[in-house]
C-alpha cells in the first residue's frame, strides 16, 4: 500500500508505505504530488515507511523525470522507518540531497511531523 496525503492550507506532506506498492497506488500518488508541486510551494515530506515487501515491476519503472522535478520542490525529508538499510540508504544520501533528510525510528512519528512543522 501506497498512500500520499496533504492538508490543503499545509505546505507538509505524508507518503505511507505498508507492504508492496502497485501501479494504480504509485500512479495515484504521484499525481497527487505533482498537483501540490505544481502550485509553487515548496514541500516537507513525512515518509512513513512502516513496512516494505517491494512493487509491482510498473510502478517500478515510473518516469525517472518525476524523482527530478519533485527534488526541485521539496525542502525537507522527514524518514520514518525500522528499516536498517532504508537509514543507512537515506543518510548517505542526506549528503548530496538538494534537501535536509532527517531519519526517526518508528517509535518518533511525532517527533518527525514537529521537526517538520518547525522545519525553516
Amino acid at each position: 500500500m501506497l498512500t500520499y496525503t496533504k492538508t490543503p492550507d499545509s505546505n507538509v506532506a505524508e507518503i505511507v508505505v505498508d507492504g508492496k506498492i502497485s501501479d494504480e497506488e504509485m500512479n495515484a500518488a504521484i499525481a497527487a504530488m505533482k498537483a501540490d508541486l505544481d502550485k509553487g510551494d515548496r514541500l516537507k515530506l513525512l515518509e512513513d515507511i512502516r513496512s516494505f515487501q517491494g512493487m509491482e515491476p510498473a510502478a517500478f519503472f515510473k518516469d525517472p523525470r518525476f524523482g527530478i522535478s519533485m527534488m526541485k520542490g521539496v525542502s525537507h525529508v522527514a524518514l520514518v522507518t525500522d528499516a536498517p538499510w532504508l537509514k543507512m540508504m537515506a543518510e548517505t544520501f542526506a549528503f548530496v540531497s538538494p534537501y535536509k533528510i532527517k531519519v526517526f525510528e518508528r517509535e518518533r512519528l511525532s517527533e518527525a511531523r514537529s521537526w517538520l512543522a518547525a522545519a525553516a
